[in-house]
């Protein structure tokens, strides 16, 4: 088992952070869009939610059993960017 664990550390890793900066640039992009920086935060959040919606999009691709996994990745990105754009 540490073996698999040595072997999946790396992945888990990167994962972590790869989710992480579309959080932050959704974030940052609210904080500018909430302070008068219309136009760059409407971007922003924009950008960050249909990457991670995207990104849940291509999750499904890899196999029907990372259904659920994708629709709790995707959701909240899905209905951000729905909203922004209603905005």
């Amino acid at each position: 088992h540490q073996k698999t664990a040595d072997t999946t550390l790396p992945m888990a890793y990167n994962q972590g952070f790869y989710n992480l900066f579309p959080g932050i640039g959704a974030a940052l992009g609210l904080v500018l869009w909430g302070t008068g920086h219309d136009i760059a935060g409407r971007t922003l959040v924009l950008f960050s939610c249909a990457s991670m919606a995207a990104a849940a999009a291509v999750l499904v691709t890899s196999g029907r059993h990372y259904l659920r996994a994708a629709l709790t990745q995707g959701t909240l990105p899905l209905i951000g960017l729905v909203l922004t754009l209603l905005a």
